[in-house]
């Protein structure tokens, strides 16, 4: 898979990890995610889920991407194979406090896939305060 980067002069994107769009070339698989959160199993719940650290964005933050970790794993694949992200929140002043967190997961990959930041009023449960979907290609 070849990726060919396109941003403005400025690259103002880099601060942020992204390009503000990419060219993707040869490949012949896509994959893409549902919302991953923070949910877990717990059968004294209606729903039979509950948020793990509920109102804590940065730890919710920290458990999608270690959940996003294992599945790309589990479809043969890794970060650098990742294309496009986009991050739904209920705060977003909190999730650019918390950006570092995915930063540095990002940066250990070497790329600047695209990305959205989508400030929303809810998500399905109130202590969730984060949700990411992820396009990845090979």
């Amino acid at each position: 898979m070849k990726r060919q980067a396109v941003n403005p002069p400025n690259d103002w994107g880099a601060g942020f990890e992204m390009n503000q769009a990419e060219v993707i070339s040869g490949f012949k698989e896509l994959i893409k995610f549902s919302g991953q959160t923070s949910l877990v199993p717990d059968d004294k719940s209606e729903m039979g889920l509950s948020v793990k650290y509920p109102g804590d964005q940065r730890k919710q933050l920290e458990f999608i991407l270690d959940a996003i970790d294992n599945l790309l794993k589990q479809a043969g694949m890794n970060r650098e194979n990742i294309i496009h992200i986009n991050f739904f929140t209920t705060e977003i002043e909190g999730f650019l406090a918390n950006y570092d967190v995915y930063s540095n997961w990002i940066k250990e990959a070497k790329i600047r896939p695209t990305q959205s930041a989508i400030g929303i009023s809810q998500l399905v449960m109130p202590e969730m305060k984060i949700e990411v979907e992820i396009t990845g290609a090979r």
